[in-house]
């Protein structure tokens, strides 16, 4: 069966190449269009990256539509329908899940009630883009990508408000941290306060916070660098890898910056790499499809790099919810009957002759979620800077133009959400970061646990004042790293959540920037493929200690895997044996210790799964702190959770056991040197096509062996917390920038440029990718022609009067 299975997927996947291949966009030679001012040029390079030369702004947004569509309509058509709820109008009822979700979260609404905001100049810009797609649907009405023809989906003209709701999704996706309360509330109501408290997020001590002390901050916020903030307009304001290095610490002499966001890989990449210029500003980096400008790049004066913040901006509220005698929908607040918000909504859905009707219910703390994640018995409001209207769009835009410092802060104060480290570095040679998004100022609590939205008492008073945002100017040490880790130190006045990522990378990384005085663009590569893993040492250690008391078990296989452990160096390669024997380890300890009580649901949650649809949000907050957690268990003699099962001896020999047990089944064989850890840790690039087989072999890129985990600076971490996984999150993107010699920077963008299977560029980076290295980031215009692959000319359609 499994024989005529990929036979099957090889001929579906030729068939679709082929296909593909007929539908692919035109790249070369000249189009007319209408829409445009005057021409532009776009040339593709050998990567099939667009170089977009335009002789004005709204004409190089026109451009970089048309190529997004041209390149990842299939995608766009996904991510909007995604952010406006209508996925079921395509695939079914089996989406009307994720419908239902995102509009209780309403990024369509939001997303239109920002577009109001928007400078009447901005928003004739995302008109312009907005025609550019249409551009190209005009032009490709039959020759869309293969997927419309396997779905018979025909789509709609792209809207702005597509565009709005989809950074909206984008925003939300990226803040945090609702579901952590409630994986804390549910823990606690399964083991009881005390027991819970023991395994909550605790940040170790021995990691170290972005901002080393309270004064970077206070020094800062007295500077006239902050000028920028006091422009009228900013009185209204409220898993990745990233460094800058000083030209001090620099073996170039200039500053650099390097960037690495771990997100869930897919086919295509999230990511979408062009190159803008015109008179006004040029500016290269990644992109997303739907959405204009640059996310991550460099212009001609600064570069900049993203790593989520893990700040807390989000909170949960148990609600009263009633139905009055005229049917009238109230929540209580403050021992009075409020008349709570009620949207209608009526979803579309394909095999269905009438629509599916459903409410959206919200409190002014927000939407009632409970539907959303399967809660029957209680009603949870959600409370979101996220989803509080903004101006991100205008954020963007003025980070693209940013010249220097002042006009970078003057950037981030737009940037209400996502919750961001935003790294800075410039030609001059300083270096900076600012931590974005509204975080709230509470009247009591701390928000880690469910509030009781009618007692009033844990209301949102506020937020932390803009200027007083975590934030570093040239540091003395000469460099700024930032691995989702803890932003402040204990001192710092304001409370910004206990949410932050573990910060084992960040150790790594703070550890190899010591080791050397000047560090180099190699050293930064070699650091963003970094597979060393500063928790296993911990664990390596506390083996060693034990050596003695553990080596009695009467197992030759045992005994070979606990002396493989012992000696082990900590790093997570594709051939290491004891990687996999350390990783199946900590599964064996997690099921041991907590599956009994938490149950196997629960106890993914602990270990950081999400709690809805994955369309949404693959994780939670807990993710990766079930490894401090275990390693601050072994070391308390007193744990209640370990003592319980017969103490630290006994739990790790029953681990250990178990995980050579396992090894043995799965591979067949007792030759530990033989259980590699790449044949275990596989990515794939999944396709939103694939749930459907045999067409995840025909769209999906992989499985491909990957060294590295959760703790390693290049983060390789299964969103489904199987052992056996092949959906991971990793470095999405990776950039290193020389601001010195702009066009000596490199990047690397997996698994390709192009979202057309029958492309040369649907996964022609995924082997550099692996291998750790990149390839040149073209800037000049000499680099480009250098390496010119394909030139395309649009030219304006001029109507031609009639006489």
């Amino acid at each position: 069966m499994a024989i005529f299975y990929d036979f099957l997927g090889s001929v579906t996947k030729l068939g679709l190449e082929k296909l593909s291949q007929r539908n692919l966009p035109k790249t070369q030679g000249n189009i007319k269009l209408k829409g445009l001012k005057e021409s532009v040029e776009i040339i593709r390079d050998e990567w099939g990256i667009p170089h977009i030369y335009a002789k004005n702004t709204e004409d190089l947004v026109f451009a970089q539509g048309l190529v997004h569509a041209q390149d990842r309509f299939w995608q766009m058509e996904l991510n909007r329908r995604v952010a406006t709820g209508t996925l079921s109008e395509v695939f079914g009822e089996g989406a009307l899940e994720v419908d239902i979700a995102a509009r209780t979260f309403g990024f369509a609404r939001l997303g239109k009630a920002d577009l109001k905001l928007l400078p009447k100049h901005l928003k004739q810009l995302l008109k312009c883009y907005v025609k550019g797609v249409n551009a190209y649907l005009k032009l490709h009405q039959h020759k869309l990508p293969v997927e419309f023809t396997l779905t018979q989906h025909q789509p709609k003209k792209w809207t702005l408000l597509d565009t709005m709701a989809f950074s909206r999704l984008m925003a939300w996706q990226l803040s945090h941290a609702w579901q952590s309360q409630l994986v804390r509330t549910q823990i606690e109501e399964k083991v009881g306060h005390a027991a819970a408290h023991e395994i909550d997020i605790r940040y170790s001590k021995e990691n170290p916070s972005i901002l080393t002390a309270t004064g970077d901050v206070d020094k800062l916020c007295q500077s006239n660098l902050l000028k920028g903030t006091h422009h009228p307009l900013l009185q209204q304001n409220g898993g990745s890898n990233s460094w800058c290095i000083s030209p001090a610490k620099s073996t170039t002499g200039h500053a650099i910056l390097a960037n690495d966001p771990h997100l869930t890989l897919s086919a295509p990449a999230i990511w979408y790499e062009n190159h803008l210029n015109c008179p006004d500003f040029e500016v290269t980096g990644a992109s997303i499809p739907g959405f204009p400008l640059v996310m991550i790049g460099h212009n001609t004066h600064i570069s900049w790099g993203i790593t989520l913040a893990f700040t807390d901006c989000e909170d949960l509220f148990l609600e009263k919810i009633r139905k009055n005698d005229k049917n009238l929908v109230q929540y209580l607040f403050k021992e009075k009957w409020r008349k709570a918000t009620v949207i209608e909504e009526k979803y579309v859905v394909k095999g269905q002759e009438k629509p599916h009707i459903a409410q959206v219910i919200s409190t002014h703390h927000g939407p009632i979620i409970s539907e959303v994640i399967g809660e029957t018995t209680h009603c949870f409001s959600l409370q979101s800077n996220a989803l509080q209207v903004g101006q991100i769009f205008r954020s963007w835009w003025q980070l693209n133009q940013a010249k220097n410092w002042t006009d970078f802060v003057h950037a981030m104060s737009f940037m209400d959400a996502p919750q961001l480290n935003m790294i800075y570095a410039d030609v001059k040679g300083n270096i900076g970061h600012w931590v974005t998004g509204k975080v709230p100022v509470r009247a009591k609590g701390d928000g880690r646990v469910l509030a009781e939205g009618w007692s009033g008492e844990c209301e949102w008073i506020g937020n932390v004042p803009f200027k007083e945002m975590p934030h570093m100017y040239n540091p003395e040490k000469g460099y700024i790293i930032t691995a989702n880790n803890k932003a402040v130190t204990d001192d710092y006045p304001h409370y910004l959540g206990e949410s932050w990522m573990n910060g084992y990378r960040a150790k790594r990384l703070e550890d190899l920037m010591a080791q050397k005085r000047k560090v180099s663009l190699l050293d930064c590569e070699q650091m963003q493929n970094d597979v060393h893993s500063v928790a296993a040492e911990g664990f390596v250690q506390l083996f060693q200690e034990l050596y003695v008391e553990l080596n009695q078990v009467r197992n030759k296989t045992y005994e070979k895997a606990l002396h493989l452990l012992v000696s082990w160096d900590g790093q997570l390669t594709i051939d290491s044996s004891a990687a996999s024997i350390y990783t199946l380890t900590k599964y064996q300890l997690i099921d041991l210790l907590f599956k009994e009580l938490l149950g196997e649901e629960l106890t993914k949650c602990f270990q950081g799964s999400g709690l809805q649809d994955p369309g949404l949000a693959t994780t939670n907050e807990f993710s990766g702190h079930d490894t401090v957690t275990l390693l601050r268990l072994l070391n308390d003699t007193d744990s209640w959770w370990v003592n319980r099962i017969g103490g630290r001896v006994e739990v790790l020999k029953k681990s250990l056991m178990g995980a050579v047990e396992w090894l043995k089944n799965h591979f067949g064989h007792d030759h530990i040197h033989r259980w590699h850890w790449g044949a275990l840790h596989r990515v794939v690039f999944k396709h939103a096509m694939s749930v459907k087989k045999p067409l995840d072999q025909a769209f999906n890129v992989g499985p491909l062996p990957i060294g590295g985990d959760h703790d390693t600076p290049l983060q390789t971490t299964a969103s489904d917390r199987k052992v056996m996984n092949e959906g991971l999150i990793s470095t999405s993107y990776r950039q290193i920038i020389d601001m010195g010699n702009l066009a000596n920077s490199k990047a690397i963008l997996p698994p390709g440029q192009s979202g057309h299977i029958g492309s040369e560029h649907y996964q022609d980076q995924v082997e550099a990718w692996l291998k750790g290295s990149a390839r040149p980031m073209l800037w000049t215009r000499e680099q480009v022609e250098v390496y010119k692959k394909t030139s395309l000319l649009l030219k304006p359609k001029i109507k031609v009067p009639k006489y």
